[in-house]
């Protein structure tokens, strides 16, 4: 058994760790005192379905913060001390803590009638309601008989409008009669001031001290400085008795509506209280779900493995100070193959705070909250965090730094377990260099042993190698810009650091001898160790440069292989539109031949031909219709010839413009090295080129496509040798259709356009005649022309 006196879960951790400060940023974002003592009073918990569920409803509430704004909390009054208040017998609420009541009231009103209505966005926050009481009569009462400012209304009862009325009464009464008073005794100089004034709940006037018995009345007090004495005239005796009697009706009318509105209260103490209670766990949510909101924070998985596993993780107290932008993300994973992670570095690179982000966000995941890092990052739950970081030295104990550190470690090792993360910083510091890196060693196979995940920080150079030796164990540090001597804040795995010690005072001006006599101390073995460390970084730090430029031109690569791909598909696609297109145009040819015929047989009829004539013209309509039905327009797509491409082959890819070569062939693919690396394509995708980058594939066919001639062209946009071209050509295919009449439109505009095309058809010898279009056939925009038989 251990003979540690075992302190409550994670109390060594929250200290250390500055878990006061994120709870102290979450304070502010509190609507209400209950609410604020619930947030100081967030504690991490290790049960697993707790956790589950408040990282649940902190989610639901962040997401009705971004879509609907804020939850209608404000209201929200501690009205806790007013309900032990009435467990006192005989004991009624002042108008102010029964207006306090009614406060609160109201806010559970509006946020029950808010959350009701968002149950299917935020269905777990709304199961919270029903643990919430609304009770509209009490509430109307209250605000009913108390105004705003906790003063009861005149019409609270009969009884309190009519009192009040008299006391305005009797007080204007009596202060008219001491108005008469005053303006006869004033001229004889016996007042002080000529001002009514209340001693004792009576009305009175200020008489010098030296006149006093000139005054008939009675005298209630003196001035501090005994030159004044205030009388009450004998004459206003009855009326100030009168108004005496009249306040205390007050007072006790007022006593009795307030009990009345307590008693009612009291009624429904419990139902308030857990109002209350309910009320003020919703203002801790939503705190925690604006600040989750200000951390850019992500609720990641809670894992049932022994697993954390961090993804851009930021340490959320250097968030508060420096940014987002400033404060460098961490990955780093502990759990799996690797138990304890043993972190290197130089001074103030960030080992420490590298261990202790692992640290605070786990308290903080197990506090309910959101973290700043990646939705993907995992956590355990752990039963404690055990750390040992920082002076802890004692002298009222008698204890040095590396005493106290040891009895830590001591308490750290009886209470380890796979469910413990344990956090050292600087193990084994503070005594014999050799000595306390072998206490070290010892200290953290026991850890691994026991598979309490471990992260620990150290300068010692033999934990380095310990931990690449030792199975469960691995290296880790925080990158150095060796040119400039900087810490990056960057975190890598599996790596050890070095301290940097002499190249850092060699920076700053150590003599060259100096350097050259410690390395010499270091010893050749030492030595040759930390140049080993420096170079593999230096190696490491080059690599990853030029990864990351591969992985960029790969990307970019594969960023215009999917734009070639996107381009051939919608080659493709227009493809397979010129197809439709052309037979659209056919069959409209068709219907165009087919009412052509039509009129020729009805012609035919109307002149009285034989029946065989008509019997033949049909006829031959049915032939040039199954003749176009059957003759589908073809257009080819361009196709390399496959069988001729051969490795070292000059090549692209089809609607592209960078040239590679052809480095292996297979059946289907092809591998082709480009500018920016080699990549697998498919042969039907390339088309062989020359060394100039000219294509030298078969010539794209259109196969089986025969235009029909056309009777009408427009050469509008066109320019005089463009549009004479296109007139040439549409006159030869009508002269081959055997058609005898052709329609130019050529637009009115300036002219010069028709001009040019009436001098073309002057020169043609196949043109019979040509005119400008009827007003039905487009007027001087058209030229008809009539061909020659």
């Amino acid at each position: 058994m251990s003979s540690v006196v075992s302190s409550p879960p994670f109390l060594h951790a929250l200290t250390k760790l500055e878990f006061h400060s994120v709870i102290e940023r979450v304070v502010r974002y509190t609507s209400s005192t209950p609410g604020r003592a619930l947030v100081q009073a967030i504690k991490p918990s290790a049960d697993r379905q707790n956790i589950e569920e408040e990282l649940h409803l902190v989610s639901e509430v962040k997401t009705l913060l971004t879509s609907e704004g804020e939850l209608p909390l404000d209201g929200i009054k501690d009205v806790s001390v007013s309900l032990k208040k009435l467990q006192i017998e005989n004991h009624f609420l002042s108008a102010q803590e029964l207006l306090a009541v009614a406060s609160t009231l109201r806010t559970a009103r509006s946020l029950r009638t808010f959350l009701l209505k968002r149950r299917q966005q935020a269905p777990a926050l709304a199961l919270l309601i029903g643990e919430m009481w609304h009770d509209a009569v009490l509430e109307y009462n209250i605000t009913d008989a108390i105004d705003e400012a906790g003063r009861l209304r005149d019409d609270a009862s009969k009884e309190l409008r009519a009192v009040r009325n008299g006391l305005i009464e009797a007080a204007d009464q009596l202060r008219r009669q001491l108005i008469i008073i005053m303006n006869r005794v004033a001229g004889k100089e016996f007042l002080q001031e000529e001002i009514i004034t209340t001693r004792d709940g009576r009305m009175v006037i200020p008489v010098k001290v030296e006149h006093k018995n000139k005054v008939p009345g009675f005298i209630h007090s003196t001035s501090l400085s005994g030159a004044t004495v205030y009388v009450e005239p004998a004459e206003t005796l009855e009326l100030n008795n009168t108004l005496r009697e009249l306040q205390l009706r007050e007072e006790r009318e007022t006593e009795r509506i307030l009990r009345t509105l307590s008693q009612q209260v009291q009624e429904h103490r419990d139902e308030l209280a857990r109002t209350l209670a309910t009320l003020a766990r919703i203002d801790c949510i939503t705190a925690k779900a604006k600040y989750a909101i200000e951390v850019v924070g992500s609720r990641p998985v809670i894992s049932d493995k022994h697993v954390i596993r961090l993804v851009g993780a930021r340490h959320p107290v250097l968030l508060q100070r420096h940014g987002r932008e400033d404060v460098v993300p961490l990955d780093v994973e502990v759990g799996k193959e690797t138990t304890t992670l043993v972190i290197t570095g130089p001074n103030a690179g960030g080992k420490s705070v590298a261990m202790k982000t692992v640290g605070l966000l786990s308290l903080c995941v197990q506090a309910g909250l959101h973290i700043p890092v990646a939705a993907e990052s995992e956590f355990p739950i752990f039963d404690d965090i055990l750390v040992d970081i920082g002076d802890e030295q004692s002298i009222e104990n008698d204890l040095s730094t590396f005493s106290s550190h040891l009895i830590r470690l001591k308490e750290i090792l009886e209470r380890a377990s796979e469910t413990t993360l344990v956090l050292i910083d600087e193990i084994g510091a503070g005594t014999d260099p050799a000595e306390g890196g072998a206490l070290a060693a010892v200290v953290l196979e026991s850890l691994t042993a026991h598979r309490a995940p471990t992260i620990a920080t150290t300068h010692h150079g033999t934990l380095k190698a310990f931990a690449h030796e030792t199975p469960g164990m691995a290296n880790a540090s925080l990158e150095f810009d060796q040119t400039s001597l900087r810490p990056t804040y960057r975190f890598r795995m599996g790596t050890p650091g070095s301290s940097y010690a002499l190249e850092l005072a060699e920076r700053i001006g150590l003599s060259r001898q100096l350097i050259v006599q410690a390395r010499a101390h270091l010893g050749e073995e030492r030595s040759r160790l930390e140049h080993l460390l420096l170079q593999l970084e230096l190696k490491t730090q080059e690599y990853e440069r030029q990864l990351n430029e591969s992985t960029k031109e790969r990307r970019q690569l594969q960023q215009l292989l999917a734009t070639y791909e996107e381009r051939l598909a919608e080659l493709r696609k227009e493809v397979q539109v010129i197809k439709k297109k052309a037979k659209d145009e056919a069959n409209e040819i068709l219907l165009q031949a087919r009412a052509t015929v039509e009129r020729v047989v009805k012609e035919i009829r109307e002149q009285a031909a034989s029946s065989h004539v008509v019997r033949s013209a049909k006829e031959q309509l049915r032939s040039l219709r199954e003749e176009l039905r059957t003759r589908d327009v073809q257009v080819s797509e361009p196709q390399t010839d496959n069988v001729l491409l051969q490795k070292g082959d000059t090549v692209r890819l089809k609607g592209g413009t960078e040239v590679g070569e052809i480095q292996e062939l297979r059946k289907h693919d092809a591998t082709v090295v480009w500018k920016h690396g080699t990549l697998k394509v498919r042969r039907t995708e390339l088309e062989k080129v020359d060394q100039e980058g000219r294509t030298s594939m078969l010539t794209p066919s259109l196969d089986g496509y025969n235009p029909k001639p056309k009777a009408e062209i427009d050469l509008r946009g066109m320019y005089g040798d463009e549009a004479v071209q296109a007139i040439q050509h549409i006159i030869d295919e009508a002269v081959v259709a055997n058609l005898h009449r052709v329609d130019i439109i050529h637009g009115k505009g300036t002219g010069a356009l028709r001009k040019r095309v009436a001098e073309f058809l002057k020169t043609s010898p196949v043109v019979k005649s040509f005119r400008l279009g009827e007003w039905n056939e487009g007027g001087s925009g058209v030229t008809v022309v009539e061909l020659g038989d």
